[in-house]
């Protein structure tokens, strides 16, 4: 009987060892596929973060913060952050609704206001304009004088057309 019983326990447990060895490898070969997985993800999340940190190089290639000569034309004044300042004063050009001289178009309807302005470089601004139904966009040119005014001349414009 003990030796029964011996060989009864020397089975199950050969048993037991074979079942972990199978359930180990197969746990051990989808923590192996998810790294693998994750490492190939990974890389490919480095690649577009890479390229979109190229796109933003060069966007602020043509922007004011991001181009020191442009900033050094403003190194005698008190004005802390120029292309803010700036922002500022055309953005409040909207104020003026019906006055406002930097949109050269009749209101067809609503008012043309101004909705994103970007300060290229110490003397051009692009700005985008609408009156939720039309689209434009102007270029200007800007000079500060001795007072920290601003004084905006209008360069170009463009309203696209309506699709509808």
């Amino acid at each position: 009987m003990k030796k029964h019983l011996i060989l009864y326990l020397f089975v199950f447990t050969t048993l037991i060892l074979v079942f972990q060895m199978i359930n180990s490898k197969k746990v051990f070969d989808d923590l192996m596929e998810k790294w693998t997985y994750s490492k190939e993800h990974n890389e490919k999340l480095k690649d577009s973060i890479f390229r979109l940190q190229l796109r933003l190089d060069e966007q602020n290639d043509f922007d004011l913060e991001g181009n020191e000569y442009a900033l050094r034309y403003f190194e005698n004044l008190i004005i802390e952050n120029i292309a803010s300042h700036v922002k500022d004063q055309l953005y409040e050009t909207n104020l003026l609704r019906e006055n406002n001289n930097l949109i050269p178009y009749a209101s067809m309807g609503r008012t043309f206001l101004i909705n994103k302005v970007k300060v290229l470089n110490h003397n051009w601004i692009i700005a985008d304009f609408s009156d939720g139904t039309h689209w434009g966009e102007i270029f200007l040119t800007y000079k500060i004088d001795k007072n920290n005014g601003l004084n905006f001349e209008l360069k170009e414009h463009f309203l696209y057309p309506n699709p509808d």
